[in-house]
């Protein structure tokens, strides 16, 4: 199987998703600096149009021996159009990067790149990579919320968690504060975060019925802290959680660990949350087609497989509008839960919306269907921890998922998200599993039942 799709409109795809030359690239932009490392740190890829991509390089700078890192995000277009978006982000105002530029456009790859912290939509960005307009303006506020006002700012550090260029952005904060007259010095870690949409607001809001709720009072639940929405600057505070992510904590979550987030994701499901937005069944349909029609685009020998599959779907829709509408995470998997001891956090809350419950468990089997794919694990292996997830939910709950929802459910989320990100995402290794998952959603949505499939695999195996 190819590493990457074949795209006649956009020739430099390999060279962007190649490192090595992409170091070579922008060691030709930087005059008197080499760049010791590149990585792709992030790519969406548009099949026939474009592809952007966020890079990190490492950089030394030979005058002083000094070492430090710099993100690029680049986009490669078609057609010359990087040129074009390049005469319009001139126009706009930019400042210049720790390293120089601002913009670079090279038209031999039909490549436009801003150098962080510039970005053409999301302005938050730019104050997060600023230490003193981030102390003037929002700091004084986040450090009166954690000491009821009676406390001061000593010092602090920033660092970029995650970007999204365009979208989204998350950076932690370390605190070094006074929280009274007299009181000896502490530390507060929080993490901040802003998008395009500025919807912290709803996510404050949300983040408080959580974690005030009776879920969270008994134990059952675990959600951070929200702290503080800034209205004038987009930043919505929140106290960082304790504890490593699931996934490198225990990487193929066992059975035991999956009966504990079953249960707390039963407890998170039972909390109301008035006035969430819910989950439309036409735009779950719409998905389909989307993802169907983009897959046979990029790979018309998975054509037959994708309209039989997105048939089946398109029918098993309606049966969803029966289900009662519950609290969902919206993105649940085991980069958004952290382990301390025996404790289980769900963090990365802003996607929580309603819906039925068996979207949100079919979700957390393709998931693990998926992580297997990529560590080539036989997929029949990964039963005895769904089992004990979709048991502990029912446990919990009270009510176990109709086999033929949960059936659908996990094919929709292995077509519409597990094999649509690998497509728009091009890590290494995600093309190349592509079809090892239609076929996945192809048998669970053909036998109606995930635990059939997966009783045949064992029987096989």
């Amino acid at each position: 199987m190819r590493a990457l799709p074949t795209d006649p409109v956009l020739p430099p795809l390999a060279h962007a998703l190649d490192p090595q030359a992409m170091a070579k690239t922008f060691a030709g932009l930087l005059a008197g600096l080499s760049v010791r490392a590149c990585e792709v740190e992030r790519v969406k890829y548009r099949p026939r149009r474009n592809c952007s991509v966020l890079y990190r390089l490492r950089l030394h700078d030979p005058r002083d021996g000094c070492e430090f890192e710099q993100r690029v995000a680049a986009r490669f277009c078609s057609g010359g159009d990087a040129q074009r978006r390049h005469r319009q982000a001139l126009a706009r105002p930019t400042v210049a990067s720790v390293v120089g530029p601002a913009l670079s456009h090279v038209a031999e790859l039909d490549m436009l790149a801003h150098w962080l912290p510039n970005d053409p939509k999301l302005a938050a960005l730019a104050l997060l990579c600023n230490d003193t307009e981030l102390r003037r303006r929002c700091l004084p506020e986040v450090v009166a919320a954690l000491t009821e006002g009676r406390g001061w700012l000593l010092d602090h550090r920033t660092t970029l968690v995650q970007v999204v260029p365009e979208l989204r952005v998350c950076a932690r904060v370390e605190l070094r504060l006074q929280p009274a007259p007299g009181a000896a010095a502490c530390s507060h870690t929080l993490f901040v975060k802003a998008d395009v949409e500025r919807s912290g607001a709803t996510t404050q809001a949300v983040m408080q019925t959580l974690y005030r709720s009776a879920a969270q009072t008994q134990g059952r639940l675990r959600t951070p802290r929200p702290l503080l929405w800034q209205e004038h600057a987009g930043l919505h505070w929140q106290c960082a959680a304790t504890g490593s992510a699931l996934e490198d904590h225990e990487p193929g979550v066992g059975p035991a660990t999956s009966a504990r987030v079953g249960a707390q994701l039963a407890a998170l499901h039972a909390t109301a949350l008035p006035g969430l937005p819910g989950i439309d069944l036409g735009d779950l349909r719409a998905q389909v087609q989307r993802a169907a029609a983009l897959l046979s685009a990029v790979e018309p020998a998975w054509r037959p497989l994708l309209v039989r599959l997105a048939a089946r779907l398109d029918a098993g829709a309606a049966a969803l509008g029966a289900e009662p509408a519950v609290t969902l995470h919206g993105d649940l998997h085991p980069r958004n839960i952290l382990v301390d001891a025996e404790q289980l956090t769900f963090i990365d809350l802003d996607g929580v919306q309603a819906g039925p419950a068996v979207l949100e468990l079919g979700a957390w089997v393709a998931d693990t269907l998926y992580r297997a794919a990529l560590d080539a694990a036989a997929a029949w292996r990964t039963w005895p921890s769904c089992h004990a997830f979709l048991a502990a939910h029912a446990s919990a709950s009270g009510r176990a998922a109709d086999a033929v929802l949960l059936a659908w459910s996990t094919a929709h989320d292995l077509l519409c998200k597990r094999a649509y990100r690998c497509l728009a995402n091009l890590k290494p290794g995600r093309f190349e599993i592509v079809p090892q998952l239609l076929a996945l959603a192809d048998a669970i949505s053909s036998a109606g039942s995930v635990d059939a499939v997966f009783t045949q695999a064992l029987e096989l195996a």
